[in-house]
């Protein structure tokens, strides 16, 4: 290997590094302190760099921002209709979209406290509208024509969001588990829907 190539090869590496520190620091005290109560200078103080570092990597305190929340959304993975793949039935739609929504809730948490305090931030909002708009086709591929049922609809809100399942795992429930009590009371809902309604 030439001497030129080592040389980049490890300013790479290092500025690699570099980032994942200020990203880190930033987790930390947006965690702390909210993304509005964070200053560049806190983020550089944390992270070991100077604050012209910061803005070399990032731009400004909103790329910075930007940058996370990317971050997170590749992390977390919303789910989608894949999660339904192979479900023929009411009851293997419902456990399937329990199941990913659970799971999704699972791998989200430490990052929801990341960002819970700023909600009404432009960056945070438009992270939150991509999350709804993928579990509305989600739901709408779960429940079909019963997805604008009002009953179930209410069932869905009231049942399947971070509310039980921080509820049913503090309980001491295993995430299988309550991934099995939502799902059983959500089918019982559906099912009575249907005998209700007449509808297939």
């Amino acid at each position: 290997m030439a001497p030129r190539t080592y040389v980049q090869e490890l300013r790479a590496t290092s500025a690699a590094a570099t980032k994942r520190r200020i990203r880190d620091a930033a987790v930390g005290l947006y965690r702390e302190r909210g993304v509005a109560g964070t200053s560049i200078q806190a983020i550089a103080e944390r992270a070991d760099v100077a604050r012209g570092t910061v803005l070399n990597h990032f731009g400004s305190a909103e790329g910075l921002l930007e940058s996370l929340l990317d971050e997170a959304v590749a992390d977390v993975r919303f789910p989608d209709a894949r999660v339904l793949d192979g479900a023929t039935t009411d009851a293997a739609r419902i456990r399937q979209f329990v199941d990913g929504m659970f799971r999704f809730f699972a791998r989200s948490q430490d990052w929801w406290y990341v960002f819970a305090a700023d909600t009404e931030l432009p960056a945070v909002k438009a992270r939150e509208r991509a999350y709804w708009d993928e579990i509305g086709r989600l739901q709408a591929a779960t429940f079909g024509e019963l997805a604008t049922d009002p009953v179930v609809g209410a069932a869905v809100r009231a049942f399947v969001n971070y509310g039980p399942f921080h509820e049913l795992q503090g309980a001491g429930l295993s995430l299988d588990e309550a991934i099995g009590v939502v799902s059983d009371a959500l089918v019982a809902v559906v099912q009575r829907r249907r005998e209700k309604g007449g509808k297939r």
